[in-house]
């Protein structure tokens, strides 16, 4: 270990000699046009330490190693890398809005967007990804009720992930597909994509046509991070159990058989936040994956999380009509709907969480 006196703040911090050798940003050691290291591992001695090191100025650290090579290194750059700095800005940069429906409703202003104003402002697109970061949940207004117009307002703001369902899907209550969503009946708060590996991270949904004699339909939205935060609040054993037990989704049709384990409750292990939330009855496997002499427990946990999600206040409730997009995290924003009856005509679409995240990234809204 090296113990390391900044020459400026007087900060004192220890290093791990092998790791500060390995994040030299040389020329001969990070290729600067792709950003890549030129070696691996195994390619520098084990055993390799700083013979000497001084400051050359007051933020700028040289040091000469046991292999011959020297060394130059910013301080900031020493000093954000660490752990403890990696855990304080991960808490603070991001600052979420944790909501239930009054507090929704209050913010709903700031949750709205043109679609004309998107199309001719790259500042509003910042505002609105900021405003996903932040909430969850964006509406895109003033986008005719057409697949391309909703493929041509999602794009402005992402690309498209594909699935088996397609890029872009409209649907109905005909059975395309073997899911709850292509029907007319009651459908619960959940997230999409519980059996697949790497959940999709937004979901756009346009209701293009509703006939006028038909009924009902409205949608509503719960946050997951509310509703998280609620839970450890109010049912800590619950918590505990709904972030620790694996629990299987599978989607099944002719062609796709897909399957995947995970806990309910995704917490990030610096942080302790919530980074996903897989909540879906519809999708859930054969559970197979707790001794039975646990099964009492993980229900019980269960029924408070989902009673929590039929409360009243957590429930945004708003009926989607043509014109109108919605754009929502699927790691965190419930969705469902009321049954309905006529005629209903759906599009939607997915990004990739890894798409979403690089896009709020870019534009300096997380790190």
């Amino acid at each position: 270990m090296l113990q390391l006196k900044h020459a400026g703040s007087g900060k004192v911090i220890e290093l791990d000699e092998f790791w500060l050798r390995y994040h030299c940003h040389c020329g001969d050691c990070l290729n600067t046009e792709t950003h890549q290291r030129r070696y691996d591992v195994l390619e520098l001695p084990a055993d390799v330490y700083a013979l000497r090191h001084s400051w050359e100025s007051a933020d700028q650290l040289l040091v000469e190693w046991s292999d011959g090579h020297r060394s130059s290194y910013d301080w900031a750059f020493i000093y954000d890398s660490q752990l403890e700095q990696l855990i304080s800005r991960r808490t603070k940069s991001t600052a979420l809005t944790p909501w239930n429906r009054s507090i929704a409703l209050q913010n709903e202003r700031h949750l709205r967007f043109s679609l004309p104003a998107l199309v001719a402002s790259d500042e509003q697109v910042k505002q609105l990804v900021g405003a996903l970061v932040r909430y969850g949940i964006v509406f895109i207004d003033d986008v005719a009720p057409t697949p391309t117009m909703t493929e041509l307002a999602l794009r402005r703001c992402f690309p498209i992930m594909k699935t088996f369902f397609g890029e872009m899907w409209t649907f109905s209550d005909k059975p395309d597909h073997a899911d709850t969503a292509y029907t007319k009946m009651y459908l619960g708060s959940h997230t999409d994509n519980t059996y697949f590996c790497d959940a999709a991270g937004l979901q756009a949904l346009h209701c293009l046509d509703h006939s006028a004699d038909g009924t009902g339909g409205e949608n509503f939205f719960v946050d997951g991070l509310h509703l998280v935060q609620e839970l450890r609040r109010r049912f800590p054993a619950a918590y505990e159990v709904l972030c620790r037990v694996q629990v299987p989704a599978e989607y099944i049709e002719q062609g796709q058989h897909h399957c995947h384990t995970a806990p309910i409750i995704r917490i990030d292990p610096l942080t302790g936040e919530l980074l996903q939330l897989r909540l879906n009855v519809y999708d859930r496997a054969v559970f197979n994956t707790l001794p039975q002499r646990e099964m009492a427990s993980f229900y019980a946990s269960l029924r408070q999380l989902l009673q929590m999600v039929r409360e009243e206040e957590q429930q945004w409730q708003l009926k989607l009509r043509p014109g109108s997009l919605v754009i929502f995290d699927n790691w965190r924003v419930l969705h469902g709907r009321h049954a309905y009856t006529g005629r209903r005509i759906m599009c939607g679409a997915y990004v990739q969480r890894t798409d979403y995240q690089s896009k709020a990234r870019i534009l300096g809204l997380i790190e």
